[in-house]
């Protein structure tokens, strides 16, 4: 069976969702395809809007065959780690074809300039490090400069933020399996980051979150699958954001010393300090985030910090495991012809895992559900089993 894999957050699931989707489905034509999601927390640094038992609800009604749940300490992480994860848990499960989307669309250009960064790799090492001598430059922008250097010209500009993933999967399909072929196409209708709907029925995932949100499903509908919307009201919890977890947050920040923040993943260069004094007088998350964001540190870097000190994380990242959060009868026809020889850890109980394996991920849906309306989730990751669908 053929399969093709997409790496997706599904925040929720919406129109532009399922045109890549089926576009998926109609340029690599797959038996199979298999999405790798992001669970209660998303690589932002931010809370999925909804429980990832409803997400993985939408995915299946919309088509996807299997879903699995890409760990926390690699979904929300930088770009780097995110995409050589997702690359290895898809290739762990033998997809021909990794399909995403992209500002730049051109497939040929995120392999050709992978090819030459791997082969040039301590040179281009060195290139970003001189750049970040500005401290006025973010990361994103001194792989962008290093490009340049490198290349001559910017062939992709990987300041966008899905350009920079496609670029990730690219290097990590490079170093780990050449033999998975790559597939791009170019965003329509939407940005990334647009906080505003601009199109009849497409949106970025950001504007469809705020329309929810603020309580507007009927002009949020317009942006959504039928099969998402009824998902959505029959769903009776909180639709969440980080200022649910704001007054947590706040807590952590300011009960712990900044010795004790600087040995938490992803915490550098004193950005905890910048954080703590930010946490005193800001009144909600936003206003922190103004307070606590520089041009070297933008509001996603601050966010995915807040995170990672929210969950306290200050072990090294679990090792890669399959964690099947739902499939249907397609998807369970693949697994069982595969089931012998995939090379990760495959968890579909999670009561009979490993304990190291999940360990993160547990304590993660436990704080995720610490939020008023999200009770009947509290355990969710032991008692709802993978979800299976005709």
């Amino acid at each position: 069976m053929k399969a093709t894999g997409i790496v997706v957050e599904y925040n929720p699931f919406h129109n532009g969702h399922r045109l890549h989707l089926n576009k998926a489905r109609e340029l690599t034509k797959p038996d199979v395809v298999i999405a790798v999601m992001s669970g209660s927390f998303v690589q932002r640094g931010e809370p999925a809007i909804l429980p990832k038992w409803e997400r993985t609800k939408m995915a299946l009604a919309a088509g996807v065959d299997i879903v699995v749940e890409l760990p926390v300490s690699f979904a929300t992480q930088h770009a780097t780690i995110f995409a050589e994860e997702s690359v290895r848990i898809l290739d762990a499960l033998h997809v021909n074809t990794l399909f995403f989307g992209s500002e730049h669309g051109m497939t040929s250009d995120f392999s050709k300039v992978a090819h030459m960064v791997t082969n040039q790799k301590t040179t281009f090492n060195l290139m970003i490090k001189q750049a970040l001598e500005n401290k006025k430059v973010s990361y994103a922008t001194a792989y962008t400069l290093a490009l340049q250097t490198l290349l001559g010209k910017a062939i992709i500009d990987v300041t966008k933020p899905n350009n920079i993933l496609g670029f990730h999967y690219a290097l990590a399909i490079e170093k780990q399996n050449p033999a998975i072929q790559l597939k791009s196409i170019p965003r329509e209708h939407a940005n990334y980051h647009d906080e505003f709907a601009s199109h009849n029925q497409i949106a970025s995932a950001t504007a469809i979150r705020k329309l929810i949100l603020a309580g507007d499903l009927h002009q949020a509908a317009n942006y959504l699958p039928a099969t998402s919307m009824e998902i959505l009201q029959a769903y009776s919890g909180p639709f969440l954001s980080w200022e649910n977890y704001w007054s947590f947050l706040r807590f952590r920040l300011l009960q712990a010393t900044s010795e004790e923040l600087s040995h938490i993943r992803s915490v550098s260069e004193g950005i905890q300090n910048r954080m703590q004094r930010a946490a005193i007088t800001a009144t909600d998350f936003s206003a922190f985030i103004e307070q606590a964001k520089t041009k070297r540190y933008s509001n996603a870097r601050i966010q995915r910090t807040a995170l990672q000190i929210l969950l306290n994380a200050t072990d090294k990242p679990s090792s890669p495991y399959i964690r099947i959060l739902g499939m249907n009868k397609v998807g369970q026809k693949y697994l069982a012809l595969h089931k012998k020889n995939i090379a990760l850890p495959v968890v579909t109980t999670a009561s009979k895992a490993p304990s190291e394996l999940l360990t993160e991920d547990l304590k993660a849906t436990t704080i995720y559900t610490l939020v008023n309306g999200l009770e009947s989730y509290q355990k969710g990751d032991f008692q709802i089993p993978p979800m299976i669908t005709l």
